[in-house]
């Protein structure tokens, strides 16, 4: 069995397993052999249930087989984005659905799209007007060659897709279910464009539906990806200043978009401004800021 097929067995069999990513990327580092035998050293013991499930059931068997022959990307692949090594989590697998280019061209000097930054945009899922209009000033104001990603969700996430695609910019839509899954359910037709004219990622195959935790795994991918992070607009102990915690602690740039003291959208955002976020009052403090890596 090749690497690339090993790591997607160990993928699904351990539910994307932090744990066991971690011990297989330790391993790749220290370049070591991956072998099916390989995979029961590096995890527990519930781990080596979970792969003698996988390997001795012929349902999972079979989607196993399935998926090997579907688009997905690893982490030994040339296309897999060297930014994702630098979060405390790097996935081993992403299934996708669209141009992959927008992942490697970022990262290859030889691409003719080389060197596009990539501007992460999260905000609240109850995001306002406020939101729409920085967006509308900010992509028109923006290098057209940056790509935007963001997470599908309601509110800030879809805003910043639409603001992109209105303005003919890349887009990446990094979800927590399945590439074949719509969440929300309102979403479809937006998820539907972007498959078709930017790029969706999924750490999660085929069939998976929503669970909360996935949202959540999902956002250290966005800030992973992303050169830049922008807070629009967000409650305090809210998902997005997760997002921008992981960014900070992974030396990304975070951009954060000043509100009025006592909006409640408000005061997490300015939150991340006291953690060290640039105060965005133009493009230009973005256009300035965010730079390639």
């Amino acid at each position: 069995m090749e690497i690339r097929e090993l790591l997607l067995l160990a993928h699904l069999a351990s539910g994307a397993s932090p744990t066991l990513a971690r011990n297989l990327l330790a391993a790749l580092n220290a370049k070591a052999p991956i072998e099916e035998a390989t995979l029961y050293q590096l995890v527990s013991r519930q781990g080596r249930d979970q792969l003698t499930t996988y390997l001795t059931s012929p349902h999972l068997r079979a989607q196993f087989e399935a998926l090997r022959h579907q688009p997905f990307l690893t982490c030994v692949d040339p296309e897999f984005p060297a930014r994702l090594y630098e979060m405390a989590q790097t996935p081993l697998v992403l299934f996708y659905e669209g141009d992959l280019r927008l992942l490697s061209s970022a990262d290859d000097p030889s691409s003719a799209n080389a060197k596009r930054k990539v501007l992460g945009v999260v905000g609240s899922r109850k995001a306002t007007r406020y939101t729409v209009d920085f967006l509308e000033y900010l992509m028109p104001r923006l290098d057209p060659s940056t790509i935007i990603v963001s997470g599908l969700a309601f509110g800030a996430d879809s805003m910043a897709h639409r603001a992109a695609l209105d303005n003919g910019m890349a887009t990446i839509a990094v979800i927590g279910t399945g590439c074949d899954r719509y969440y929300p359910p309102q979403h479809r037709q937006l998820q539907l464009q972007i498959a078709r004219e930017g790029l969706l990622l999924s750490e999660y195959p085929p069939g998976t539906d929503v669970l909360p935790y996935r949202f959540v795994a999902r956002n250290r991918i966005i800030a992973g990806l992303a050169h830049g992070l922008l807070v629009t607009e967000a409650a305090t102990k809210s998902g997005t200043l997760i997002t921008a915690k992981m960014a900070l602690e992974a030396g990304r740039s975070v951009f954060a978009l000043p509100n009025r003291f006592d909006a409640p959208l408000g005061m997490g955002t300015n939150d991340v401004v006291k953690a060290g976020a640039t105060f965005v009052t133009s493009a230009v403090d973005i256009r300035t800021e965010l730079q390639y890596f």
